[in-house]
């Protein structure tokens, strides 16, 4: 049976301290103090299980799940930086306007969530940084407390650096009256990131191996799991945005060893079926799971699978997210020496003796199409990655009382970050790849039970599958082979997870989710009218079709077959500038800085 962590008895020291997230105020989120007389006493930060519950106020921020009630979250996301923003989906929309908002709080202009150019949290994680080291609590308690608070500041500022690129480094509580610190200029990402690698190497060396219910609380492999997320983006940041191949090697290999050290301890292995990973009703005693976020009936529930299950799909899987996953062969589907593949002319053609994972991904039972279907695809493709089948029809699959638990963070992530960081460092000549390194990593996943696909072979500075060379004519030509494969392995395993937006940043590759010079995103599934007619009608005797009724699906071509072009009108595509790497700094904010005599610089672009 399904127990949800305590979160009942939040002092007020949080509640008053998480009342600051309305304001802009740079002065007021660093200073104001959020303690009252009643917490802020020597006893209080003394005791254990004071500070435990004070953090499990943040559990539902930073390891929020599927959210709550009808809240999305950045899992199935048109207004977060979710895989609806990028080119795994079309989406009727630009990811910002062209102007920077008002107010850190103000998300209708840049179609981002409310935490923007805030530090709240920051001071909030300084002042229990603070009042824990002048605690009394013996040296082991007090470390452990401390690496989690300092994980979650890493974590914070992890956050801000990768949506702003440059931001003021704050270690300390502030008085509000040291101007000099509150309104000090953006430091240097780098500067900032080495300061996160100092907290999160705090948090690995000193968080207990356990604390609490395994997966529903803070733990040693959650932070070594974070580390390897966290340190890949910025290193792979600073190989391909920044240029700054020193720093980009610090921090890959700081992912590679957060992973390593995780990997080595054997406390967790892959779990048999790919897709109840996201649609189990319980993920407690799964083997994969590092930490997840549980839904009780009657306590908290979520309604993923509803938007999944009964919305039509204005954002639906792509060709190119089809086009990705390999045939059964473990070959790219184009290449030559593929001769399992059928080709895309038919559906049931099309995903024949594929990858696995693809039928856990999209409805495999055929296309779905508009004025067809009630529940439609305007791609044709359905994704149903987290539809569990058995709750379709119960009142968890048509409102916001789903309980299937949320994985917040999984092994297989960290065995990806793993590979990931290793090839990259290789690639500047500071690490030797071996076999070895893809028989714990990219093996390991694809002998899952349920996937069972080929193994990959180290074949000099490529990959093979079966002795046949991996070589995808559809590589992008500035990515070598083998990391283009990583890549692969990357985004079909871990896809609609809210993570490829963030990857394609990382790579300096925005431009593969812009539906203008990447068309293939704006793309859908090959449909012969005629032949889908004449399939439907043999399939639904009750309810035929005829041409008339597809007439408002548009074609890339004269006649009744074609790829289907899920958004037509050029202004509604989607289209991404240099700019949109970064978030704009609210115009607020820099307002501020200037009344007070001091200077907050605004993103480049914006």
């Amino acid at each position: 049976m399904k127990r949800k962590i305590m979160r009942t008895k939040i002092y007020s020291l949080l509640l008053a301290a998480m009342s600051l997230a309305s304001l802009s105020s740079c002065e007021s989120f660093l200073t104001r103090d959020p303690m009252d007389t009643t917490t802020d006493i020597p006893g209080f930060w003394n005791n254990e299980n004071n500070i435990r519950t004070s953090i499990y106020a943040f559990y539902d921020i930073y390891f929020e799940g599927y959210r709550s009630g009808w809240n999305r979250a950045d899992w199935y996301s048109e207004t977060n930086v979710a895989d609806w923003t990028d080119d795994n989906a079309q989406e009727a929309a630009t990811f910002f306007t062209k102007v920077a908002p008002t107010s850190e709080t103000d998300n209708t202009k840049t179609k981002i969530d409310e935490r923007t150019w805030t530090f709240s949290y920051v001071r909030q994680f300084n002042t229990l940084i603070d009042r824990i080291g002048k605690s009394t609590m013996n040296e082991e308690a007090k470390n452990h407390w401390l690496g989690v608070a300092r994980l979650l500041r890493g974590m914070e500022y992890s956050k801000l650096v990768s949506r702003f690129g440059d931001v003021p480094w704050y270690g300390e509580p502030l008085s509000n009256t040291d101007y000099e610190a509150l309104y000090k200029p953006r430091e240097n990402r780098v500067q900032v990131m080495e300061k996160v690698l100092d907290d999160l190497k705090f948090a690995c060396e000193n968080i207990r191996k356990t604390d609490g219910k395994p997966g529903l609380t803070i733990n040693k492999a959650v932070a070594y799991a974070y580390t390897s997320r966290l340190m890949l983006f910025e290193g792979t940041w600073q190989k391909y945005r920044a240029k700054n191949n020193e720093a980009a090697k610090k921090f890959l290999k700081a992912a590679k060893e957060a992973a390593a050290e995780l990997m080595n301890r054997n406390d967790y292995k892959l779990a048999d079926d790919y897709k109840s990973l996201t649609t189990s009703e319980d993920l407690a005693g799964n083997p994969e799971i590092i930490i997840y976020r549980s839904y009780v009936d009657g306590a908290v529930t979520h309604s993923l699978m509803t938007f999944q299950n009964t919305e039509k799909e204005k954002n639906s899987p792509s060709k190119s997210l089809v086009d990705s996953y390999l045939s059964a062969n473990g070959l790219p589907i184009h290449q030559a020496e593929n001769k399992q593949f059928k080709g895309d002319k038919w559906f049931f053609d099309e995903i024949a003796d594929r990858d696995p994972r693809l039928s856990a991904t999209i409805e495999t039972k055929g296309l779905r199409l508009k004025d067809v279907e009630a529940v439609y695809a305007i791609s044709g493709y359905f994704a149903n990655r987290f539809v569990n089948e058995k709750l379709i029809d119960k009142p968890g699959g048509t409102s916001s009382t789903c309980i299937t638990d949320a994985p917040v963070m999984k092994l297989n992530e960290v065995l990806m970050n793993y590979i990931e960081a290793a090839a990259e460092l290789a690639q500047m000549n500071d690490y030797t790849l071996t076999q070895a390194d893809f028989d714990q990593t990219i093996n390991v996943i694809r002998s899952r039970k349920s996937t069972n696909m080929p193994h990959v072979k180290l074949a000099g500075t490529d990959l093979s599958v079966n002795g046949i060379v991996i070589n995808d004519p559809k590589r992008d030509g500035d990515v070598p082979s083998l990391i283009w494969e990583i890549r692969r392995e990357r985004r079909v395993e871990l896809v609609y997870e809210g993570i490829r937006f963030n990857d394609l940043r990382r790579w300096n590759k925005l431009h593969y989710a812009d539906m203008v010079k990447n068309p293939a995103i704006n793309m859908g599934a090959w449909l012969d009218k005629e032949r889908y007619i004449a399939w439907y009608n043999a399939n639904h005797l009750l309810t035929p079709i005829s041409l008339e009724s597809l007439k408002n699906i548009i074609l890339d071509r004269p006649g009744n077959a074609g790829y289907i072009v899920p958004i037509e009108s050029d202004v509604m595509k989607r289209t991404l500038q240099e700019k949109d790497y970064l978030y704009p700094i609210p115009l607020d904010e820099i307002t501020l800085y200037k009344s007070h005599g001091y200077t907050l610089e605004q993103n480049k672009g914006w």
